[in-house]
């Protein structure tokens, strides 16, 4: 059951790679509490995981990036502000 406790709160949830996954159980409760969100992984890990399967449960979308990366990380945010809206 929801209460709709994150409605209207936005993010970035980092490292969902398949359902055994922390960040992946955190985003499917942040979904049915109302968040909206961004989906991110290392390359190499999107390639091993089902993350775009949970982007398309979670109705949002997934950018690669690379956490060590200042480059990514930066498109990262500004992905995202895009897409969730803000600042």
């Amino acid at each position: 059951m929801s209460n709709n406790l994150l409605q209207g709160k936005r993010g970035i949830i980092f490292g969902a790679l398949d359902e055994s996954s922390i960040a992946w159980k955190v985003a499917e409760k942040c979904f049915a509490e109302g968040a909206i969100f961004t989906l991110t992984n290392a390359p190499v890990a999107m390639r091993m995981g089902a993350i775009n399967q949970l982007a398309e449960k979670c109705n949002t979308i997934v950018i690669s990036a690379d956490a060590t990366s200042m480059e990514d990380l930066e498109k990262l945010i500004d992905q995202s502000v895009e897409h969730l809206g803000g600042k």
